[in-house]
């Protein structure tokens, strides 16, 4: 029985590790050859490996998302070896808990939109504009529950940066989808909640704070990388052939509350 992305190509930022690498393994297991991008070669060659170690197509490929010339590149050398770009998949991300010490609150500031949000910005423009010729594309932004509603003040900081790029991250999905519905691609966005992944290690590996997020579900846990990949795997997919501009929870219930 074929895969639900079978025959399909997919760019994913962020490709090394977390979220991304999921659904890069997730997506291949589905048909799909894959492009798994990320700042590091070496960590996009890790995810390519575990791909083609299990019979899939895949290549690695290096890059900034917050650089023009990096985010064209990304998807040029998709298109050039891989032939066309059906899915793009913007996990590349940033937290402000992984900034230099020495930076102050606007350096923070900077970094954390460049990535989160003008990285989305600028790769989805390049592969928008190919999925337009092709006439078919979708494209998965990864925003968060932050994206949705504010950050509790006992959890964040005056001016979290991890909060404004994310709620860009929303708007930006429904004005895409706006803009290229008539142009067959669709464009949506996934909304987790704290999930196990690099971004979130610094917490999690403490028992309090681990405890003080698990606290905050209705589901009394936090989530896994699959569990995102498997919305992201729907939405990218033609079973969702009818959704577009969507920014959809995989929070364990956080949002309903």
């Amino acid at each position: 029985m074929p895969g639900r992305l079978q025959g399909k190509v997919a760019l994913i930022t962020g490709a090394g590790s977390g979220i991304g690498a999921a659904c890069a393994v997730a997506f291949a297991r589905e048909g799909a050859r894959i492009a798994a991008a990320d700042l590091e070669l070496e960590s996009a060659a890790q995810t390519a490996r575990q791909i083609t170690d299990s019979g899939g197509d895949a290549l690695a490929l290096a890059g900034d998302v917050s650089k023009r010339k990096d985010a064209e590149s990304l998807v040029a050398a998709t298109v050039a070896r891989l032939g066309r770009v059906d899915v793009l998949v913007n996990s590349a991300g940033v937290s402000p808990r992984a900034a230099p010490r020495e930076w102050d609150f606007e350096q923070v500031w900077d970094w954390v939109m460049a990535v989160n949000l003008k990285g989305t910005v600028l790769v989805s423009k390049f592969a928008a504009d190919r999925m337009v010729g092709q006439g078919s594309g979708s494209i998965v932004n990864l925003s968060s529950i932050y994206g949705l509603v504010g950050r509790p003040g006992h959890m964040g900081i005056p001016l979290d940066p991890y909060v404004h790029s994310k709620g860009g991250v929303s708007l930006l999905t429904m004005n895409l989808a706006n803009h290229l519905a008539k142009k067959g691609v669709r464009v949506n966005a996934l909304c987790p909640a704290f999930v196990y992944t690099n971004l979130t290690k610094s917490l999690t590996d403490d028992p309090q704070a681990r405890k003080m997020l698990e606290d905050l579900q209705p589901m009394g846990r936090l989530g896994r990388p699959e569990e995102v990949a498997a919305a992201a795997l729907f939405l990218a997919s033609d079973e969702a052939s009818f959704i577009t501009g969507v920014c959809l929870p995989v929070d364990g219930g956080y949002t309903s509350q």
